[in-house]
Order: structure tokens, then sequence, then C-alpha cells
């Protein structure tokens, strides 16, 4: 069984948490909190109190971090890890033995 938010459109304390992983990805991916901030269309401190807990957050933040994350808002919601990038190769020359050439 389910238990429903206290308001019409918030989160469910597991939600919250599963996007506050997807947030502290993001914040991995991308190096700083402004970044993320950025990403998700959302001021840096209410990016941040979100993730300390002291802001509930809305659906609104919710489906931001679903699409910086590339996920639909449901797989968001229920956890689903982001897609992986491709790594990208570079090319090494190969170094020659020996003295001049």
């Amino acid at each position: 069984m389910m238990i429903a938010p206290l308001y019409p459109g918030g989160l469910l304390e597991i939600q919250r948490a599963n996007l506050r992983a997807l947030l502290r990805h993001l914040y991995r991916e991308h190096g700083t909190w402004i970044a993320v901030a950025h990403l998700v269309s959302f001021r840096r401190s209410f990016v941040l109190a979100f993730c300390d807990g002291t802001e509930p957050g809305n659906m609104a933040l919710a489906r931001s971090i679903a699409r910086a994350a590339g996920l639909s808002l449901d797989d968001a919601l229920a956890g689903k890890a982001p897609p992986r990038k491709a790594l990208s190769l570079v090319l090494v020359a190969p170094r020659r033995k020996g003295g001049a050439s």
C-alpha cells in the first residue's frame, strides 16, 4: 500500500531520496553545484536545501532533475539509474624507442 503525499503535487520520502541521489550523480558528473543548478534551472540554494532535507521539493523540481539526468519523470522517481555515457576514447600515438629518426 502506497502512502499519499501530504499535499497535492508533493513527493514521497522515497521519491525525494531517489531525486537526491540523482542530484549527487549530476554533481559528480559536472563538478559544481552551480552547474547542477543551471542544469535543473533552480537556484543553487534551493537545490542544496533540497539535498540536505530542509526543502521538501516539488514536482517541478522533480521534472527538472529527471530531464537533466536523461530520465523520464517516472523512472527518476522510481530510482532508476541514469543512462551511462560512452567513454571517450583518446588515441595516443605510440612512442618510438631509440634516438633521432
